[in-house]
């Protein structure tokens, strides 16, 4: 019986006096900062499918007498997002359970819940860990931050630097004029914002210093903090590398998604044969991109 929680196996924590503590589950977590900057759905099958589609280009002035010239949507990128199952499951002995002290066996649905949840941060960050690793691509065969994305009408464009560098407020200010370039299937250029900075714990104070200054925090002149309040900063304590950071636009115009197909659920019985107790937790999802457009990075200098 593998995996079994015993007396034998918790001598000083839970089945002998004089502990006068025992530290479990005493922290005071925050939310998970994955679901606020993906896009949520539902989903009822085991796999969801999404196609982008090109949208036409600037119309051309109309002559006198002449027809109306007609115009033909492209056909984009599919993407394909299969849901896989995740799960742990406990066995405690009937003895433990009978003989411990100290309230820990009654914590361990929360701590079941814990393991989920960061398990789905992990999941999702991974996301952005591998936005430049090349074994990770997305629809359109580059991966999530790339220098040569491919448009529905077949064109290239980029959501990265074509050097890439440490977050700074010239480095920032340049991603802002590179965000405002993006384009639909068309080439008509989309008019949309960045709206959250997504940097690691390293560049936390790095990225309140860029936002939150009233005066530019790269000089003593006084000189006015253009990127003040411009955006959010977001850090994220799931992201591995400490230079990369990025910029994305508000849910709704960006690509990232997470499909729920069951949310964490847990289960729990009583062995007849052994009297043990088994509790178990489970769920189930997918995540990616659908498409890059209104998401930006770089793994730094």
């Amino acid at each position: 019986m593998a995996n079994v929680h015993t007396v034998s196996g918790w001598p000083f924590l839970t089945a002998l006096r004089g502990v006068d503590d025992v530290v479990f589950l005493k922290w005071n977590e925050r939310e998970g900062k994955g679901r606020s900057l993906f896009n949520v759905r539902d989903s009822s099958q085991y796999q969801e499918d999404n196609f982008t589609v090109g949208g036409g280009g600037l119309m051309p002035q109309k002559l006198e007498g002449q027809p109306l010239i007609f115009d033909a949507l492209n056909e984009g990128f599919r993407s394909t997002f299969t849901h896989l199952d995740y799960g742990m499951a406990k066995r405690i002995t009937r003895n433990l359970l009978r003989d411990e002290l100290h309230p820990i066996l009654e914590r361990i649905g929360t701590e079941t819940a814990r393991q989920a949840r960061a398990t789905e941060e992990t999941l999702l960050a991974n996301h952005y860990n591998r936005a430049f690793d090349t074994s990770y691509t997305g629809p359109d065969s580059q991966v999530l931050c790339s220098t040569a994305h491919v448009r529905e009408d077949g064109s290239t464009y980029s959501n990265r630097p074509s050097s890439d560098a440490d977050l700074s407020q010239t480095t920032l200010e340049q991603a802002h004029i590179d965000f405002s370039d993006f384009r639909d299937g068309g080439g008509k250029r989309i008019s949309i914002e960045p709206a959250h900075l997504v940097v690691a714990k390293e560049n936390r104070f790095e990225a309140h210093r860029l936002l939150m200054s009233s005066q530019s925090p790269e000089n003593d002149t006084n000189a006015v903090n253009p990127l003040e309040g411009l955006v959010t900063a977001c850090v994220w304590n799931y992201l591995t590398d400490a230079d990369a950071w990025f910029l994305q636009a508000e849910k709704e115009d960006h690509g990232l998604v997470l499909y729920i197909r069951e949310e964490f659920w847990t289960d729990y019985e009583f062995d007849w044969d052994s009297k043990d107790y088994k509790f178990s937790g489970m769920f189930a999802q997918s995540s990616g991109w659908i498409d890059p457009r209104g998401f930006y990075g770089t793994q730094g200098a």
